[in-house]
């Protein structure tokens, strides 16, 4: 598709095989959670032992989103000691109302992405911002709210991960030109941001209809930047 956009289709314990893994500057991906839920062709209700098998394929260093309950100690296991924990809050209609964020064998600055000062009055506030500072540095929790039916960039995956949590990932955590992989990319999300920065990707997808979503996203995202 692009000369720095690379998706496959298939099982990526295959498809890794055929990359070459030393041009991976970063994996960054949203595995499936194990908890049931329809993933088209992931099997979602695995073993411990089968499920650590799924999380294999993910080689630090490493960003991932997750559960906390259901995977904080599987984690471990394979990746050794987390660097950095994020949780992402929303709002939703389910008694789950927040992910973790985390970070294996690297470590985002956060200094990178500013947001924007919470308390105006407060003197200190106020002096920061005559000097020209336009925000805060982000927190160690994101209220970024979902991928809801009526949003933009909603497409026919059902758990797509807002753009807004891939970036602050990629502005925190990369470099402009750096190389992404994502396992299980899903809608593409990851690619669209990756786009956008300027930073190669490489997308492995085992869903026909979820790599079309990709594409489709991608091809969008092309036309969108030409007009």
């Amino acid at each position: 598709m692009n000369k720095n956009i690379q998706l496959y289709l298939g099982d990526n314990k295959k498809i890794l095989k055929q990359i070459d893994l030393s041009m991976v500057d970063l994996v960054i991906t949203d595995p499936p959670y194990n908890q049931k839920y329809k993933y088209n062709l992931y099997k979602d209700n695995l073993t411990e032992k089968k499920y650590l098998e799924l999380l294999s394929v993910i080689i630090p260093p490493c960003v991932m989103i997750h559960y906390p309950e259901e995977t904080l100690n599987l984690f471990p296991k394979l990746f050794g000691r987390v660097a950095q924990v994020v949780s992402w809050v929303y709002n939703s209609n389910t008694g789950k109302q927040h992910r973790l964020i985390s970070w294996w064998d690297c470590q985002p600055d956060f200094r990178k992405v500013r947001q924007p000062y919470k308390n105006l009055k407060d003197k200190r506030i106020i002096e920061r911002i005559k000097r020209g500072k336009v925000g805060a540095k982000l927190y160690d929790w994101w209220e970024i709210q979902q991928v809801k039916n009526v949003s933009r960039e909603k497409t026919g995956h059902p758990c797509q991960i807002p753009e807004k949590v891939i970036e602050n990932i990629i502005l925190t955590t990369t470099s402009e030109n750096d190389t992404i992989l994502d396992p299980f990319m899903g809608s593409g999300t990851t690619a669209v941001v990756c786009k956008r920065f300027n930073h190669n990707f490489i997308g492995i997808e085992i869903s026909k209809e979820y790599l079309r979503i990709a594409i489709a996203r991608i091809k969008a995202y092309n036309k969108e930047v030409k007009q």
